[in-house]
């Protein structure tokens, strides 16, 4: 009996060392396909492995470009057919972390600032009025003196999302599989400081429009109101969002890959309205006058619900102060090019 034993164990043992060593053919190993090494002619490895990191970027507009510059009516042409890798990818830092070859940690981070001001020059109304009661080489010289109104912006659009992601596959066609859940807020806001005083005695010149720098003349003589805007704070809003997402790479060369994915999520946003300041002239019963007022000019919104992927359409999108379509669930079926290293 402790014979018979002393066999099985042997042979128990002999299985377990065999099924534990690599398996070879001839000079080369031999692994099981789901975890097996693979390599290009020259011998490195095509596929990510632990502690590799991927930065990623939508290829679709580039496709674009370049069709597009020799055919308009390719089916890539046009900004209609652009479909982004992530949401608003343009405006985003793409990449993944691996934390072994089948585990990657990834993020989008998105942080877009834009400020800056406007000058916008036009006559100096206190100077002209006063050239008035002089002579016409009087009124000549002064017609030349600028006052300056100035404009003063800036805008934010911030993102940012963490996920998890999973692989599978055999060889160079990999799926991958996770979730993530992100963050953002945007915004926006202009105050602009005029260099003529409203005046009850004469005209006052100043810019109504600093995009097409259009000029208003308010005479103290005729009736009625005229605003302009002194301070403005525009729609801007909070994101919040959970999203599951699947998707496919092929890797075409050694760290190289051409992936596809699509996501469903929820989100919730919320919109404050937008807020001015404004300074009125106003010329009514009691006589000329100068107000300034507080105005809300229209509603915030609170918005939730489930979205699948580039849905811009849905009521879960919001059109931020940079302007296109915040929503926060994104990336769906676009060729995306991705560099491992």
């Amino acid at each position: 009996m402790k014979k018979k034993v002393l066999i099985i164990t042997t042979l128990f043992s002999a299985m377990l060392t065999y099924a534990q060593e690599p398996k070879t053919d001839g000079a080369h190993c031999v692994k099981c396909a789901c975890d097996e090494e693979v390599l290009n002619k020259k011998g490195h490895e095509i596929l990510p492995v632990k502690g590799d990191i991927a930065l990623g970027f939508n290829t679709i507009p580039v496709l674009d470009m370049f069709l597009g510059t020799l055919n308009r009516a390719t089916p890539f042409a046009g900004s209609s057919n652009v479909v982004s890798y992530v949401q608003a990818s343009n405006n985003q830092i793409v990449g993944k972390y691996y934390l072994d070859a089948k585990t990657a940690i990834r993020g989008r981070v998105g942080f877009n600032t834009l400020s800056g001001s406007m000058v916008s020059q036009v006559q100096d109304a206190a100077v002209m009025f006063e050239a008035t009661k002089g002579t016409q080489d009087d009124i000549n010289a002064a017609s030349l003196i600028r006052v300056d109104d100035k404009l003063k912006f800036s805008k934010n659009n911030v993102l940012i999302t963490v996920g998890y992601e999973k692989r599978r596959g055999y060889r160079r066609l990999q799926g991958f599989y996770g979730g993530e859940i992100g963050f953002g807020t945007n915004g926006s806001k202009q105050s602009v400081e005029y260099g003529n005083k409203f005046s009850d005695q004469y005209p006052v010149q100043f810019t109504n429009n600093f995009n097409s720098f259009g000029v208003t003349t308010v005479n103290p003589i005729a009736a009625g109101r005229t605003v302009r805007n002194l301070e403005s704070k525009n729609r801007g809003g909070i994101r919040f969002g959970v999203r599951g997402f699947i998707g496919i790479e092929y890797f075409i060369f050694s760290k190289i890959s051409i992936g596809a994915e699509y996501g469903w999520g929820y989100s919730l946003t919320t919109r404050r309205g937008q807020t001015s300041t404004q300074e009125v002239y106003n010329n009514g019963q009691k006589g000329p006058e100068v107000l300034i007022e507080e105005v809300d000019v229209d509603s915030s919104e609170k918005l939730k619900g489930f979205s699948v992927d580039n849905n811009n359409g849905s009521i879960f999108s919001m059109n931020n102060t940079l302007g296109g379509n915040t929503a926060l669930s994104g990336g769906a079926g676009a060729l995306t090019l991705i560099f491992h290293f």
